[in-house]
């Protein structure tokens, strides 16, 4: 059975296709990226992401896609397509590469995703023909319809909008409109269904009372609820700040880091660039986006250890994303000097970046700070191993290991920095003390027992 999944469910080959696929649309070669989605999507039918990226690199690389197109070649591929849908699943990319605004190979790709039970893929079949035909009311007819039948009234009466936009005198479509759009509101409320009057005005005020907690805690399939609320108060209006920033913190709990990014910038120029608090998030998420990029593609990389090519990808995107997260940070610290929170992320950045020597004056800014010095100090330490600068590093990780009174993570982690150095300093005794150190209170800690224990053996 076949069924939408999304990148983080591809098998370790797929990833890697995937991988390659998107570094060819980063450098716009087009045509390479469209043989490689093409294999992908053969192999994971129910990948509608790669098959909407594989039609975009066709539009590109085809010159006259859609002209080649008659508006009359529409129906001879559908009663095929009802022979073997999962076959048609794959086969009809070979028509769509050639000509991806197609519509008889669109209808047969619409027809074998609802036998499939996949509307998802049949709306993305529909759309891409009304995207590229000079006449697209039939299809947005077929698109609107479609959208009824899986009661998605939102997307409905957005397709008759635009059928309204074509043909201002249809009345069909205005009067299909606005019944969309009642069922869409009711649907947001929950008026349809059983239940009597007094059920639904409860269950309306039980979404009132959700809407006005705290939305931390929520579980993912109800955080997806609360952003298909919010998304239909976006849609009647797009500049409502409050509403603007809850998508933007829904989009943040589900780890969607580049969505809450676009939602939180976005929040930020409705503040007319005066709540720098939302400008922090949205910075913030850019950078948990870009992290989060980098995560997935060592992913791939450990999955697959061989590709050389694929590593010297993730290098290159590490590179960049330190470098943007770089002049993020820079331009924060321009514009405000004196904070030393800013100094402390912008050393941590350049220091992230492999730039150590522009690091360490904002790290000793930073340290000035009562409540960074120490995560400065640890991190200077850290700048000055790096540079081989060993005994300016252990001076300066010893002084914040004596002001760390309790045996927390960060003392730990100071010390088992000491140690390291001592040890590469050929000082095993001081090395060994710091070891036996963590070794007394957390026997766990990384390799610390293996080292205390391995110094007793001998």
């Amino acid at each position: 059975m076949i069924t939408i999944i999304t990148d983080r469910e591809l098998n370790a080959e797929q990833q890697a296709l995937w991988l390659k696929a998107r570094q060819a649309v980063g450098t716009k070669n087009y045509k390479y990226a469209v043989s490689i989605l093409k294999t992908l999507v053969k192999r994971a039918p129910g990948f509608l992401e790669g098959r909407k990226i594989l039609r975009a690199c066709e539009i590109k690389s085809v010159p006259d896609a859609g002209r080649r197109s008659s508006i009359f070649s529409g129906m001879r591929g559908i009663s095929s397509s009802r022979k073997d849908p999962e076959a048609t699943l794959s086969s009809v990319e070979d028509d769509l590469e050639r000509d991806p605004y197609s519509i008889s190979a669109n209808e047969s790709l619409y027809a074998a995703a609802i036998d499939l039970n996949l509307p998802d893929i049949a709306a993305f079949a529909l759309e891409t023909i009304c995207q590229g035909t000079n006449s697209p009311k039939k299809h947005l007819q077929m698109l609107a319809k479609h959208y009824i039948k899986y009661e998605q009234f939102s997307q409905a009466a957005d397709t008759y909008r635009r059928i309204i936009k074509i043909d201002p005198t249809d009345a069909e479509a205005i009067r299909a409109e606005k019944d969309c759009s009642a069922r869409a509101s009711m649907k947001q409320g929950n008026w349809e269904g059983s239940g009597d009057f007094r059920t639904k005005m409860k269950n309306q005020n039980a979404t009132t009372d959700l809407e006005s907690q705290d939305k931390v805690g929520l579980t993912a399939t109800e955080l997806q609820d609360r952003l298909t609320q919010l998304s239909a108060q976006y849609a009647a209006d797009q500049n409502n700040l409050q509403v603007v920033k809850d998508i933007a913190g829904v989009y943040e709990q589900l780890e969607d880091f580049a969505n809450a990014y676009s939602f939180y910038a976005y929040a930020y120029q409705l503040s007319g660039g005066a709540d720098v608090a939302i400008n922090d998030k949205a910075i913030e998420m850019h950078e948990r986006a870009m992290q989060a990029e980098i995560e997935y593609y060592e992913q791939v990389v450990a999955a697959n250890p061989n590709d050389e090519e694929a590593k010297a990808y993730l290098a290159a995107r590490r590179q960049e994303v330190n470098d943007a997260i770089v002049a993020d940070a820079k331009a924060r610290v321009e514009a405000n000097p004196t904070d030393a929170q800013l100094q402390f992320k912008y050393g941590e950045a350049l220091f992230n970046a492999g730039n150590f020597s522009e690091a360490i004056p904002a790290l000793q800014r930073a340290r000035t700070n009562p409540n960074l010095r120490i995560k400065a100090m640890m991190m200077l330490g850290k700048c000055y191993a790096s540079k081989n600068m060993n005994d300016m590093a252990i001076r300066q990780l010893e002084e914040a290991n004596k002001e760390l009174l309790t045996m927390d993570d960060t003392k730990k982690e100071i010390l088992y920095l000491i140690g390291n150095l001592n040890e590469a300093c050929g000082n095993k005794e001081a090395a060994l003390k710091c070891y036996q150190s963590i070794y007394e209170v957390d026997y766990g800690y990384r390799d610390v027992a293996q080292r205390v224990e391995s110094a007793y053996a001998k």
